[in-house]
C-alpha cells in the first residue's frame, strides 16, 4: 500500500512545463476571493471563512486566535481563566482586561481611526501619543476625548501605515522605522544599527500570528508556492477544513530545506496534520498534471486521471508482459463505457489470478503465449476446483473467477488484440474458458424465506427506548436517518445522498372528490438512471424529513437551502452540502443492533441478529407492500426494479407456511351464501390438502371447484363467470381487499350509468346497471368474512392475520412467477360482469 502511494506522488519531469500548466489550472480570482494577496504574498482569509476561517478569543480586549476548544478562548487567556479566583464563570471572565493589553492589534485608537489616521490602540483604547498627550493635561478618558474647559476635542494624528514586515498585517505604532508594537519591541532588543537596513530586517521576520491569521508564502520558490496554492483552492473546492497555522508550517517546512517542490520535502518524521496537508498537495498536483496516457504506462491507475470513480487498477498482480499489456489495454476500453469501475476492477484482479497459475505450472512463467496451451487452461480450472475444495474459495468466488477470465479472453479477442503485432499475438484459439468449463452458481431457493424483518422484530427496533439509545450514542441524524428508512426503504446510497428539499407535495383526490397534499420524497435512483423519482410517502416519514431540515437549517444557517444535505456529513463538511456516506451510516447501525438487549423472534424464540443490517429496512418495506397486496408491476415501480423478477425476491413463502395458512383459513371460508362450509375443521388432511390443491381453481375473488372450469384451468366456465352466484365458488377473509375493491367498482358503476343521461336509452341503462342481487351477495360475503375475524379471539385473530399475510403473499409470488410474454395467452380471462351489455354488443351475425 506503502509503494502504490508513493507511486502516485512521485512528481513528473519537466519542472518548467509543469509549472505553466499549474498556473493555468489556478483559479486567481477564487484565490484573490479567499485572501490571497500576490503583492505580498501572503495568503490571509477572512476569519468567518468555512474552510480556512479562525474564531477570535471571547475575552473582550484580547487579540488573540481561539484555541479549538468549546469556550472559544486563546491559550493565554484559557490560562489565565484555569489560574483566576475558583467560582469565576466564563462570562464574568471575558469581560476583564487581558493581563498584557498591549497587543490590541486589530483594534484602532478611539481618536486616531479615520482613514489616513489609523493607529493601533495601547491602552484603554487610545494610541501610545494620545495616551501621553491625556497623561501631561492630567484628563480623564472622556474629557480627552470630548474637551473639557481648558483643552478642546482630541485630534487624530498622521497615520504611520501597516507594519513593515511583510507577513504582519498590523498597523504601525512607531514611524521610525514604521513597525507594529510587538515587532519595534523586537527590534530593539535585537539592538539592530544601522549597517542592516531595516528592510532586510523585516523581510526576515514573521509575524506573531501570522500562524494563526496568515501564512508567508511570497518567499518560496516558485513552484512551491504554486503548488501549495494549488492545494489551498483544491481544499476550498474541496470543503475540507484547513488551520492557517498548518498551512504556515507547511510554508515553514518548505522554507527551511530549502525546497524546491513539495515533493521534496522529507515528511518521515512528521506524524500531525502537516503530513496530511503535504499528502494532500501531492495528490492533487499529481492528479492536475497527469494524462490518461502517462497513467496507462504505470501498473497502479487512479481512475480520477479517467474521469471515473473508484480505488484504481492494480497490475502488479499480473507477471506476464504480454497480458498485462492486454489487460490495460481492455481496461482502457471499458474505462470509456458505463459500466461500474468495481467491476472492472475485480476482472483485472481474475486476470491476475489466471496470470499466477501459469507461474506456477509453467517453466516459462507463461512469458511466451503462442506457448500456452489448453493444458495449461485446465490446470487453472484444477487450480480454482482445489481451492474450493480446500475452503479457499466460495463456489460463487469460483464461478466469477472463471466468468471474469472468460469474458477477459472473449473481449480481447474482440477488441483485436490477438492480431499480429498485438499483445496476444500468437496467443491458440484453445486458450480460453469454455462454455461446458463453468459451473452453475448456487441459486437461492425461489421459495425460501425473504430478508425483511419480521413485524415484531420491527417493532423493537422502532421502539422508544431503543431509538433514545440509538441517538445517545449515535446521533440525531443517525436516528432520523434509520426511522426515515424503515418508513421509504430506499437504498442505502439513496437515503445518505438525500438534499435538503427532497419534500414535496402532490395534489390529488382525496376520498370526497376534494383536492388535497399528499407529501412525496423526490430522490435520484442512480443504479437505475433515475433522475427526481416522487415516492409517495406518509405523515409520519414527512415528520420526519421536515424535523431535520429544521436543524440541518439550523445548523447550516448561512449555506443556501438547495446546497444542503438532509442528512450532512458530520466531518470535512464546513457548508453541509456533503452528505453522510453509507458505510458510516452502515457502521452506526451495526453497532446499535449489537448493543440492544435480546430480540425476541415471531414466536418469542430469541431472534438472530447477524444479518439485521440498514438494508434489512429496503426488504421489510417491500415485504410489508407484498403483504398488503400492492401489483408486482407497482411495487416494481416503487423499488426502483428495472425486472420483475428482482421484485419476486419479496414474495417469497415457504411451503411449510403457505401449508399453515391453508390449514388457518379452512376454517374461515364461506360459499355464495355466505355459509362456512368447513366450520368445524381445524387442520387439514394431506387427502384433503391435495385434493383441494388439485380440484380447484383460483379466480378474481376466491376459488373453483367447477370440473370443467378446474380442467381447463380457469378457462372454460359454463357459467359465464358469475361467482357470486355459483355453488362451485368459496371464498375467506384474504380476499377482502379484491371483495371491497370489486363492491367499490359496482357501487360507482350503477352511480355512474344511472346518471348517464342522455348518453344511454331507458332500456339500455336498467341492462348496464350491475345487477342489485350481485351487489348485495358481494356485500353479504364481506359482512360474513368481517363477521368471522370480529368473533376470533386474540390470539387467533393474530394467527389467522398473519395467515392472511401469507396467502397473499403466496398468490403474488404465483402471479410474478408467470412470464410477460405469455400473461395473455395462459392468463384467466376477466369475468363478464355484465353479461346483458355483452350480449348486445356481440355483432349480428354471431346470434
Amino acid at each position: 500500500m506503502k509503494a502504490r502511494a508513493a507511486a502516485r506522488t512521485v512528481p513528473l519531469t519537466g519542472a518548467a512545463g509543469e509549472s505553466a500548466v499549474l498556473e493555468r489550472l489556478i483559479d486567481w480570482p477564487l484565490l484573490a476571493r479567499l485572501g490571497w494577496d500576490p503583492g505580498r504574498g501572503v495568503f490571509a482569509p477572512a476569519s468567518g471563512d468555512a474552510v480556512f476561517g479562525f474564531t477570535e478569543c471571547s475575552r473582550g480586549g484580547c487579540d488573540q486566535v481561539a484555541a479549538t476548544n468549546r469556550f472559544a478562548l486563546c491559550y493565554r487567556c484559557a490560562g489565565q481563566w484555569r489560574r483566576s479566583a475558583a467560582g469565576t464563570s466564563l462570562g464574568e471572565f471575558c469581560q476583564t482586561a487581558p493581563e498584557h493589553a498591549g497587543k490590541l492589534a486589530d483594534r484602532l485608537c478611539l481618536v486616531c481611526r479615520s482613514p489616513g489616521h489609523q493607529r493601533p490602540a495601547h491602552w484603554q483604547g487610545l494610541c501610545g501619543a494620545c495616551v501621553s498627550s491625556m497623561g501631561q493635561r492630567g484628563q480623564s478618558l472622556a474629557e480627552y476625548i470630548n474637551g473639557d474647559d481648558r483643552f478642546g476635542p482630541a485630534a487624530p494624528r498622521s497615520s504611520f501605515g501597516c507594519c513593515k514586515v511583510t507577513a504582519c498585517r498590523r498597523w504601525a505604532a512607531h514611524g521610525k522605522p514604521a513597525l507594529c508594537a510587538s515587532h519595534y519591541v523586537r527590534w530593539t532588543r535585537e539592538g539592530r544599527s544601522g549597517e542592516d537596513p531595516p528592510e532586510s530586517w523585516c523581510a526576515r521576520q514573521r509575524d506573531y500570528d501570522a500562524d494563526k491569521r496568515a501564512a508567508v508564502l511570497g518567499d518560496l520558490t516558485e513552484r512551491a508556492r504554486l503548488e501549495v496554492l494549488y492545494g489551498l483552492q483544491c481544499r476550498a473546492q474541496a470543503e475540507r477544513r484547513t488551520t492557517l497555522r498548518v498551512v504556515q508550517m507547511v510554508a515553514s517546512l518548505l522554507r527551511a530545506g530549502p525546497a524546491p517542490s513539495v515533493f521534496d520535502v522529507a515528511t518521515g518524521h512528521i506524524d500531525d496534520e502537516r503530513r496530511l496537508f503535504v499528502a494532500f498537495i501531492r495528490d492533487r498536483v499529481t492528479l492536475a498534471l497527469a494524462t490518461p496516457e502517462t497513467e496507462a504506462a504505470k501498473d497502479d491507475w487512479d481512475l480520477r486521471v479517467f474521469g471515473r470513480r473508484g480505488k484504481g487498477l492494480h497490475f502488479g498482480q499480473i507477471r506476464q508482459a504480454w497480458l498485462k499489456e492486454a489487460a490495460k489495454r481492455w481496461a482502457a476500453e471499458r474505462l470509456h463505457t458505463a459500466e461500474a469501475a468495481g467491476h472492472i476492477e475485480r476482472v483485472v484482479q481474475n486476470v491476475g489470478a489466471f496470470s499466477q497459475s501459469l507461474c506456477r505450472h509453467r517453466p516459462d512463467q507463461g512469458a511466451e503465449p503462442a506457448a500456452l496451451s489448453r493444458t495449461d487452461v485446465l490446470a487453472f480450472l484444477n487450480d480454482l476446483a482445489h481451492l474450493e475444495t480446500a475452503g479457499r474459495l466460495s463456489r460463487h468466488g469460483r464461478r466469477s473467477l472463471l466468468c471474469g477470465v472468460a469474458m477477459f479472453l472473449r473481449e480481447a479477442r474482440a477488441l483485436g488484440l490477438a492480431r499480429p503485432g498485438g499483445p496476444l499475438s500468437g496467443l491458440p484459439d484453445d486458450v480460453a474458458i469454455a462454455p461446458g468449463d463453468r459451473i452453475r452458481g448456487q441459486d437461492a431457493d425461489p421459495a425460501g424465506e425473504s430478508r425483511a424483518l419480521p413485524q415484531v422484530v420491527a417493532d423493537q427496533l422502532l421502539a422508544p427506548a431503543a431509538l433514545d439509545l440509538l441517538e445517545t450514542g449515535h446521533g440525531t441524524d443517525v436516528r432520523a436517518m434509520v426511522e426515515l428508512q424503515a418508513e421509504v426503504g430506499r437504498r442505502t446510497g439513496e437515503l445518505c445522498g438525500l438534499r435538503w428539499d427532497c419534500l414535496a407535495f402532490d395534489e390529488v383526490a382525496g376520498e370526497t372528490g376534494q383536492m388535497r397534499a399528499a407529501p412525496v420524497l423526490v430522490h435520484d435512483m442512480p443504479k437505475v438512471s433515475v433522475r427526481g423519482y416522487h415516492l409517495p410517502i406518509g405523515a409520519d416519514a414527512a415528520a420526519i424529513i421536515t424535523a431535520q431540515q429544521a436543524r440541518v437549517r439550523a445548523r447550516y444557517p448561512d449555506t443556501p437551502a438547495t446546497a444542503l444535505a438532509l442528512f450532512p456529513a458530520p466531518e470535512k463538511n464546513p457548508r453541509g452540502v456533503k452528505a453522510t456516506s453509507g458505510d458510516l451510516l452502515s457502521g452506526h447501525f451495526r453497532i446499535w443492533v449489537d448493543s440492544l438487549p435480546d430480540l425476541a423472534g415471531p414466536g418469542g424464540e430469541p431472534y438472530d441478529r447477524s444479518s439485521t443490517t440498514i438494508y434489512s429496512w429496503r426488504h421489510t418495506y417491500a415485504q410489508r407492500h407484498a403483504d398488503s397486496g400492492t401489483p408486482v408491476e407497482v411495487l416494481a415501480a416503487l423499488m426502483g426494479h428495472t425486472r420483475l423478477t428482482t421484485t419476486q425476491i419479496y414474495y417469497r413463502v415457504t411451503h411449510k407456511r403457505k401449508r399453515a395458512a391453508v390449514d388457518v383459513l379452512a376454517a374461515l371460508q364461506v360459499d355464495r351464501g355466505a355459509d362456512r362450509t368447513r366450520p368445524a375443521v381445524e387442520r387439514l388432511l394431506d387427502a384433503e390438502h391435495a385434493r383441494d390443491a388439485v380440484g380447484q381453481v383460483a379466480v378474481p375473488f376466491g376459488t373453483c371447484a367447477e370440473p370443467t372450469n378446474v380442467k381447463a384451468r380457469g378457462q372454460a366456465c359454463p357459467f359465464r363467470h358469475q361467482c357470486f352466484g355459483c355453488t362451485h365458488f368459496h371464498t375467506d377473509p384474504s380476499f377482502l381487499p379484491e371483495l371491497r375493491a370489486h363492491l367499490a367498482r359496482l357501487l360507482a358503476d350503477t352511480e355512474r350509468l344511472r346518471a348517464a343521461a342522455p348518453e344511454l336509452e331507458d332500456w339500455a341503462r336498467d341492462q348496464a346497471i350491475p345487477s342489485a342481487l350481485e351487489t348485495a351477495a358481494v356485500r353479504r360475503i364481506i359482512d360474513r368474512c368481517q363477521q368471522l375475524l370480529a368473533g376470533l379471539p386474540a390470539a387467533e385473530r393474530a394467527e389467522v392475520d398473519e395467515a392472511i399475510k401469507v396467502a397473499r403473499r403466496s398468490r403474488a409470488q404465483l402471479d410474478t412467477t408467470v412470464p410477460v410474454q405469455f400473461l395473455g395467452v395462459i392468463g384467466q380471462p376477466a369475468p363478464t360482469l355484465f353479461p346483458n351489455v355483452h350480449r348486445e354488443q356481440r355483432p349480428a351475425d354471431d346470434t
